[in-house]
């Protein structure tokens, strides 16, 4: 009886966080759903093919000027606990980091909106005004994205919540207000992403301020330390993240350039609807990456690892099966431009669920510095991918879906490889 009580009282934190997530989980992505599927559905196909390309874009910018150096930041932070000494500075030094390599991805996002958009058909007008936009938006999510992780990692969620929700409900105000307006275009719709960062940048940084007052700037001298640090954990996975950042840019250009700017805007709107299946990475993300960086012992860190997989295993298989059974609901969502698309929103939906289950097992690597072999998977995932190429007809919204489908599956069973073999050599337990 005592046992059964002792059970319980542990899982009584995790029920909390649990739902604590989960409300504001839902409350979050309700909005954004709302926000996204009515911009599918307000928008001509052709302007959404416009903006699907543009979020391509400020995906790439956002991705490449981190490079998993935030990520870093639960690594150091575990380490840290291991030797009882302060993991802080290093939040200076990711952002002072993640400022510098901003150019450089925006630099190349120009080159490639400029061709890409104008294979297309895409006006020099929108051309320039999504230049600026994304350079808005991209430089704002550097600040705020890294306190949102910062506050996570110090079980300080609530604040990372609020961000989450602020920056969906401006971006829903806006795309409402285009709605009544008539301002039925791609720019538009890039606005609202701006509006939202704008939102949550200064709320970010007053909170961040509140909170963290004291936090002092390392010196020059200690921020060539920390640099260094920092950029010996993330250099075996800097290829991986350049691999990942260029997906969404390669996969709306795989539709852009073998279809059209409706192929674009199908791969785009279906994307929508797997934004709804990110739930397991995003409680994952959230609350279970941060907390199990709490548990010094090896062998239950490999015990709630493998109970979050049982987890995953279920919610993925249970949202599979809503899909193929109820598709027509789903298409429902997106309007009649999208209707029919059923085996391809089947195939958009395993996706976003292995994708799901690869960042899990990546985050994993990170927070324990699995890191080493990080860049043979590069050369694997590139291998297939090439396959890909060589097989699938880019011309249909299918065959570009199915490139990641197989993109992300190949990932996944490369991390899955590299955390057997990490638990395998750091716990008791015989796998």
């Amino acid at each position: 009886m005592k046992k059964h009580v002792l059970l319980f009282q542990r899982l009584i934190p995790w029920l909390k966080l649990a739902s604590e997530y989960s409300l504001a989980f839902i409350v979050t992505r309700l909005i954004a759903a709302v926000s996204g599927l009515l911009l599918v559905r307000i928008l001509p196909i052709e302007e959404y093919g416009i903006y699907t390309l543009l979020l391509a874009c400020f995906t790439f910018i956002c991705t490449f000027a981190n490079l998993g150096a935030t990520e870093a930041l639960s690594f150091f932070r575990w380490r840290s606990i291991q030797k009882n000494k302060s993991w802080m500075p290093y939040y200076h030094t990711v952002l002072r980091f993640r400022r510098l390599i901003f150019s450089f991805s925006f630099i190349g996002t120009i080159i490639y909106f400029y061709y890409t958009a104008t294979h297309v058909g895409v006006s020099n007008q929108v051309l320039v005004l999504g230049v600026v936009l994304l350079g808005i938006a991209s430089w704002l999510v550097i600040d705020f994205s890294i306190i949102s992780y910062v506050f996570k990692l110090e079980n300080r969620f609530r604040f990372a919540y609020l961000l989450d929700i602020t920056n969906e409900t401006t971006k829903l105000l806006c795309v409402g207000m285009i709605w009544f307006s008539g301002m039925l275009n791609a720019q538009a719709g890039m606005v609202s992403v701006v509006a939202g960062t704008i939102a949550t940048f200064l709320l970010s940084r007053q909170l961040f301020k509140k909170h963290f007052s004291r936090l002092n700037k390392p010196s020059l001298r200690q921020f060539h330390h920390y640099r260094r640090a920092l950029i010996g954990q993330i250099l075996p996975v800097i290829p991986g993240s350049i691999h990942f950042a260029i997906q969404a840019p390669l996969i709306t250009w795989l539709a852009a350039y073998f279809g059209s700017v409706e192929n674009v805007a199908k791969v785009g709107a279906l994307g929508r609807l797997g934004l709804l299946i990110g739930m397991i990475s995003g409680f994952a993300g959230t609350v279970f990456i941060p907390r199990i960086t709490n548990i010094k012992d090896n062998d239950l860190y490999l015990i709630r690892y493998l109970q979050w997989w049982m987890v995953m295993l279920v919610i993925g298989g249970a949202l599979l099966f809503f899909v193929s059974v109820l598709p027509e609901a789903m298409l429902f969502l997106l309007g009649g431009s999208y209707s029919g698309l059923h085996n391809e929103l089947i195939v958009s939906a395993a996706t976003a669920i292995v994708y799901s289950f690869g960042a899990v097992a990546f985050s994993i690597n990170r927070a324990r510095g699995w890191v080493k072999y990080q860049p043979y998977g590069i050369v694997l995932v590139s291998a297939g991918q090439l396959l890909l190429v060589v097989f699938l007809d880019f011309s249909k919204t299918i065959g570009v879906l199915l490139f990641s489908l197989g993109t992300a599956s190949i990932a996944l069973l490369y991390q899955v490889a590299i955390n057997f073999f990490g638990f395998k050599s750091t716990t008791g337990k015989k796998l």
